[in-house]
C-alpha cells in the first residue's frame, strides 16, 4: 500500500534494483508538465496545434530594449503589467539582477519570466562556485537556453534579453522560450518594440556616450508607450558598465513624452532658424 501511494504520488518505483548510495541527480531533469496525451506530438509542434480554436490570444504587452554605448549597456523598460486588455499593473518591473555585471529584461507571462530568471540565477552562482568565476554573457544565455528546451511546444511564454559585462567587454544576448539564441549590438523586445526600433534607428550611433544613449533610450520608450496601448506607466533606464549595473531614477511615461515632445520641436526650431535656405525671402 505505502509503494502504491508513493508511486502515485511521486512516480516513485517501489521495485527499483538500484543500490543504497547510487546518484540519480540530473542537473536539467525532464519535466512532466500534465498528461501526455494533452501535449501535441513533437513533430506536430505548430501554431495551429498550440491553441484551441477561436480568436489568437492577446498580445503580452512590454517595451524593452538595450543597446551598446561607448561604456557599457543602455537599457531601458516600461512598467505595465496587462492580462488580456486588462492593465493589472502600472509600475511593475521588467529588469532583474541576475548577478552585479548581468540584467535581464522580460517580456510574456510574468510567472513564467520570474521563473526562469531564478533558474538562470542558481546555475550562473553554482558555475562560479565550481569554475570560481561567473559565466560569461553568451555562456549564460547558452544555460537559459538549455533551460528553456524541455518547455518548448507549452504554453510557456518568455522572452529574455541578457545584458552584461564579461572579460570580453559588454555583450546582449535574447533567449526565447523555445531555446532560440541571439547576439546584437542592438535589441528591442515587447508588443511596443517596432516602435521603440523606429527611434533606435534613427538616432543610433556606434560609441555614443552617455547622455546621448540615455536621450535615445527615454525617446525610444516614450514614443512606444505612446503608440502601444499594452505599453506605458514608467520608464526605468539601467546601467551596465565595467564597474557594475545601475539605475536611472523612475520617470512617469506620460509627463516625459510632453518634455521630449518640446525638446524635439525646439530642436527643429533651432535648425529651421539657422537654415539659409529656410530663412531667404
Amino acid at each position: 500500500m505505502r509503494n502504491m501511494a508513493l508511486l502515485s504520488v511521486c512516480g516513485w518505483d517501489g521495485e527499483s534494483t538500484g543500490q543504497p548510495g547510487e546518484s540519480n541527480l540530473c542537473l536539467f531533469p525532464n519535466f512532466t508538465l500534465g498528461a501526455p496525451h494533452l501535449l501535441p506530438s513533437a513533430n506536430k509542434l505548430s501554431s495551429s496545434h498550440l491553441r484551441n480554436t477561436g480568436p489568437p490570444p492577446p498580445e503580452h504587452g512590454t517595451t524593452t530594449l538595450a543597446f551598446k554605448y561607448a561604456d557599457g549597456v543602455a537599457v531601458a523598460t516600461d512598467s505595465r503589467s496587462s492580462a488580456g486588455n486588462l492593465v493589472c499593473s502600472p509600475d511593475s518591473r521588467k529588469a532583474f539582477l541576475v548577478h552585479s555585471h548581468l540584467l535581464a529584461t522580460t517580456s510574456g507571462s510574468s510567472a513564467d519570466c520570474h521563473f526562469f530568471r531564478r533558474a538562470l540565477s542558481r546555475e550562473c552562482r553554482l558555475y562560479q562556485v565550481r569554475n570560481g568565476y561567473m559565466p560569461s554573457v553568451k555562456g549564460a544565455a547558452k544555460m537559459l537556453s538549455v533551460l528553456m528546451m524541455p518547455f518548448r511546444g507549452t504554453d510557456v511564454c518568455a522572452a529574455v534579453t541578457l545584458c552584461g559585462w564579461d572579460r570580453d567587454g559588454p555583450c546582449i544576448c535574447y533567449v526565447y522560450n523555445d531555446g532560440t539564441r541571439l547576439c546584437s549590438d542592438i535589441l528591442s523586445v515587447g508588443s511596443g518594440s517596432p516602435f521603440a526600433y523606429s527611434i533606435i534607428d534613427q538616432g543610433y550611433k556606434p560609441g555614443m556616450k552617455e547622455e546621448e544613449a540615455r536621450q535615445l533610450a527615454r525617446r525610444a520608450v516614450c514614443h512606444a508607450g505612446r503608440r502601444d496601448a499594452y505599453s506605458g506607466g514608467l520608464v526605468d533606464v539601467y546601467w551596465v558598465r565595467e564597474g557594475g549595473c545601475e539605475m536611472d531614477p523612475r520617470e512617469d511615461l506620460s509627463q516625459l513624452y510632453e518634455r521630449v515632445k518640446e525638446e524635439e520641436k525646439k530642436m527643429i526650431m533651432t535648425v529651421c532658424n539657422s537654415s539659409p535656405l529656410l530663412n531667404s525671402d
